[in-house]
């Protein structure tokens, strides 16, 4: 066969195992890739190079390959989903590094974060000032979520003619349907407090939340599991 047509039917042949492959693998923004994701999408890039323009490198091996990578990320999604020991490991933990507007050199040497990488992180999000800043939290992305202080925050009608306070730090305790017994913990609460306060807002059952959060103020917020499927055609 030639050399060229070959060359262009291995590209046709990667660009569709890629583009089933991808589909399997579910959409993701670059943010929203963990470091494994990372990984495994420049691996499989560099294999799929491979598979165009390497004429000895039987097809069907390269194939393989390109899909026990792909679908190993498809795998830890899943797995990340389903059990947050799995989630914390591959994906980690988010980490405080300022708490009521002082700098948290523990959580900075924790995430391997210089007090210049967190200023450059602040001023991207237009914080150039330190003490606007309440809370910030480096995320298992590498972003940094900052919660400002009450004076610095775009004023809403709720505020108008109010006193603005600073919002409280909040921490999720329930994440599809399984408690988080130390974020509970740390806000000296027990599942036997949890329990009786999701009764009280109608909930029987911890495994219908999809997510609870709390904050320092006790205020339990809890969002049910939804099954319901908004209609494809609203997006066509």
């Amino acid at each position: 066969m030639n050399i060229y047509l070959e060359i262009i039917l291995r590209t046709l042949f990667t660009i569709i195992v890629l583009l089933i492959l991808t589909k399997i693998d579910g959409a993701k923004q670059i943010s929203q890739l963990s470091f494994f994701d990372y990984v495994i999408g420049i691996t499989a890039g560099s294999v799929a190079a491979v598979m165009c323009v390497e004429p000895d490198l039987p097809l069907w091996a390269s194939a393989i390959s390109l899909a026990m990578f792909m679908l190993s990320g498809a795998l830890f999604s899943f797995l990340s989903q389903k059990s947050i020991l799995c989630r914390r490991f591959l994906e980690g933990n988010p980490i405080f590094v300022i708490a009521k507007g002082e700098i948290l050199y523990k959580g900075l040497k924790k995430a391997r974060f210089s007090v210049n990488d967190l200023m450059r992180e602040l001023r991207s999000q237009g914080y150039f000032d330190i003490t606007e800043i309440n809370y910030a939290i480096l995320e298992t992305n590498g972003n940094v979520s900052v919660m400002p202080k009450a004076l610095a925050r775009p004023a809403t009608n709720e505020d108008e003619g109010n006193e603005v306070q600073d919002d409280s730090v909040r921490a999720d305790v329930i994440i599809d349907g399984k408690i988080l017994k130390g974020n509970l913990k740390a806000f000296g609460k027990n599942e036997q407090w949890l329990t009786t306060t999701l009764h009280t807002q109608g909930i029987a059952h911890i495994k219908d939340v999809a997510l609870a959060s709390l904050d320092s103020d006790d205020n339990l917020s809890a969002y049910l599991k939804n099954d319901t499927e908004v209609a494809r055609s609203v997006f066509q």
